[in-house]
This record gives structure tokens, sequence and C-alpha cells, in this order.
């Protein structure tokens, strides 16, 4: 039997940097922020999506597939120390590809400016704030817009 990797403490791997949209960096730079980890899987097999694709009739993106052909989902997690105590705070996950549940989506809650992971695919040129203002304000656009179909203003 195969042993689990052992996590990565930070972001060393540049394609984990951009999936997680650096928020290692930013957690790691934080006041109190301790034990930064992220746990990656093996890259999936692609009879295993192909797989997935005949269970659920459904052809998956090439962007979706690439990413389960360079890692078959992550798991990241961070604490904060308070006080001497270490205490656990957060998690982010990709699931695997075993584990992808197909949703079927209405268009009345689909935001048609939400950030896409096309918006992961940022140029070398443009920096790390462009960036994140480009995904900061489609938030808010979609945000807004959503207010707005609730009747909130």
């Amino acid at each position: 039997m195969e042993e689990p990797p052992s996590p990565l403490l930070g972001c060393s791997k540049p394609h984990l940097e951009k999936l997680t949209l650096g928020i290692t960096r930013i957690l790691e730079s934080s006041p109190g922020v301790t034990e930064v980890t992220i746990l990656e899987k093996a890259p999936a097999e692609r009879h295993m999506i192909s797989s997935w694709e005949q269970k659920n009739n459904c052809v998956l993106p090439e962007d979706v597939k690439n990413f389960y052909l360079m890692t078959n989902g992550f798991h990241m997690t961070w604490s904060v120390k308070l006080d001497e105590h270490v205490i656990p705070l957060g998690s982010m996950a990709i699931n695997s590809i075993s584990k992808l549940t197909q949703l079927n989506q209405s268009s009345m809650y689909s935001l048609p400016n939400a950030p896409t992971l096309a918006d992961l695919e940022d140029d070398t040129q443009e920096g790390d704030s462009t960036f994140r203002n480009t995904i900061r304000k489609k938030y808010q656009n979609a945000h807004q817009r959503n207010k707005t179909v609730r009747g909130q203003r």
C-alpha cells in the first residue's frame, strides 16, 4: 500500500500557488497564522477521468481534466497561535476525481461574471496585484448583481 505524500509547508510549487490564488503567501505573512500545510495528491490517471465522464454522462472541460492529470486534488490547512495554543482554523480542499460530484446548474443561480478557471491564467506581465484586482472586481460585480436580482440595494 502506498504511503500518502507528506504535507508541503507553504507553497513551493507554482501550480499550487495559482490554485490557491496566492492565499498561502497571504496566510504565511499574516501575524498569528502558523502551520500552513498543503497535502497534494498524486495525479489521476486518464482512465479515472474517462470513467467519471462515462458514469456521469458528462464531458469535463479540458482545464479540469488537465488539473486532475496534474494533481488528483489537494487539501490546505492552517492554524493560528492564540496565547501559547495552536488552534486549527482554516481548510481549503479540492476533491479527488472519485469524489467529484456533477451539479445540474440552473441559470437562475449562475453569475455571469463570476471568476472562472480562465482567470487563473494570469499573464506574468500583469503582476499579482492586477490579477487580484480582476478577481475582486468580478466578485463585487457578481455580488452587486445578485443583490439587485433579490431586490436589495
